[in-house]
């Protein structure tokens, strides 16, 4: 059986990464620990169309109880590998 990557990776209990940078958080607060017990979810890449699911406006606005299913919208509205990264 072959050995893949996993998914999502912890960058610390309460923030999650993708390797295309999609991401699932808790906000933090300057002590950086979590303020809210809701999750968000952003997309691997950054835009300025207002009308876009992965604006910062949309994201702040989707609000998930559990780390699980911002991670399942994350990979339903972004699947991994359809998003290109240009650095």
């Amino acid at each position: 059986m072959p050995v893949t990557e996993p998914q999502w990776r912890e960058f610390r209990p309460s923030s999650w990464t993708r390797s295309d940078l999609a991401g699932v958080a808790q906000p933090h607060g300057a002590d950086d620990q979590p303020e809210a017990a809701y999750w968000l979810a952003w997309a691997p890449y950054i835009t300025g169309d207002r009308s876009d699911p992965g604006h910062p406006d949309q994201v702040m606005r989707r609000r998930f109880k559990t780390k699980e299913a911002a991670m399942a919208h994350v990979d339903k509205t972004w699947p991994k590998g359809r998003w290109q990264l240009n650095c």
